[in-house]
């Protein structure tokens, strides 16, 4: 066991334990970003409302359209709020959790369940008979995250722990394991992503959209053709500022059956949902019908992505099966045992 994994197995377990923990930088800077790009792209779509949208119905679509990208823009202001003002405090046997306008209180004394969430980063879901208390990791940096697994998993009874087996091997023990300060060496069934392999893959499909989308405006006179750039665009930047500067070691997508059938199926409904949005702009509807149709459609396109999501992480669910023992075995060891 590593000095830092060390540290943080006896911090988790220390009797008298005070620690206040803020969103990491991270959460910062992704609340500027999509502020940018939302409050970007929403003065974007007003305009076109105002130059496209014949006179009679332009302020009513400005308006929707201005509004639902407020919206937008506005979750991505109450992330800035929430770094400014969020903490998360352990003091002896409370935890207290400081929102943007409440706070919340819950002594491990009182609490009934203890849920370990399989979402980015990992989560903890703290319920008493009457409160209840969600905790994102992935808001925190690494040393933290691992200090507040070990703390809840060893404070609390494991007859209250829920899901815990999966999330010590999808989340704990990888978090424990990596090593920001040295460059990995992946083995034969998986490879080293870089951010620059990230450059290589995707910023020749943000030009072939772009050069397609360009085109394609010519073509048929719709500019709102324009934004096909977007949804490779927003990928690029969302996986190349989520790697960490020396990379990061990852499976093969051949030695993963059930991620290999979710690109496949991702790849086949984004050309049809890109099919589809193409062929509707040749469709004249009077509005709002225009509007209900074009977002009960797109609500349904990710609805399919959702589902088909779902099914993917069912199916991984069931293979991980065989790894649990293993990182339960690994976890024990590096932590030094169980209080």
């Amino acid at each position: 066991m590593n000095d830092n994994n060390r540290k943080t197995s006896e911090l988790g377990q220390t009797e008298d334990v005070s620690r206040t923990f803020r969103p990491r930088k991270h959460y910062r800077n992704q609340g500027i970003g999509f502020l940018l790009f939302f409050v970007t792209v929403g003065i974007a779509s007003v305009y076109a409302m105002w130059v496209d949208t014949p006179p009679d119905r332009r302020m009513y679509l400005m308006v929707f359209v201005g509004l639902f990208w407020s919206f937008w823009a506005g979750g991505s202001l109450w992330m800035l709020l929430a770094y400014k003002y969020e903490s998360l405090t352990i003091r002896e046997e409370t935890v207290i959790q400081q929102g943007v306008l409440f706070s919340k209180e819950l002594d491990l004394s009182r609490i009934k369940q203890v849920r370990w969430k399989l979402i980015q980063g990992g989560g903890i879901t703290l319920l008493s008979l009457t409160d209840k208390m969600k905790i994102y990791l992935d808001n925190f940096e690494r040393e933290e995250r691992l200090w507040l697994i070990h703390y809840f998993q060893h404070r609390l009874s494991e007859s209250v722990q829920e899901g815990w087996e999966l999330f010590c091997h999808r989340i704990a023990v990888p978090l424990q394991e990596y090593n920001p300060d040295v460059v990995q060496t992946p083995a034969p069934d998986e490879v080293l992503l870089t951010r620059k392999r990230w450059d290589w893959y995707l910023i020749p499909t943000i030009l072939i959209f772009t050069v397609g989308a360009t085109l394609a405006t010519w073509k048929f006179q719709l500019p709102n053709l324009l934004v096909g750039p977007v949804i490779p665009l927003v990928l690029w930047l969302m996986l190349r500022y989520s790697t960490p500067k020396r990379g990061m070691v990852s499976k093969r997508i051949s030695s993963q059956t059930y991620l290999k059938s979710m690109l496949i199926f991702e790849a086949w409904w984004l050309s049809v949902g890109l099919i589809g949005y193409g062929l509707f702009q040749l469709i004249v509807l009077p509005a709002p019908w225009n509007l209900v149709a074009g977002y009960s459609l797109a609500g349904a396109w990710f609805l399919g992505l959702l589902w088909k999501a779902h099914r993917v992480d069912c199916l991984k669910n069931k293979q991980d099966q065989t790894d649990v023992k293993l990182s339960l075995q690994k976890w024990e060891v590096d932590s030094g045992g169980s209080d």
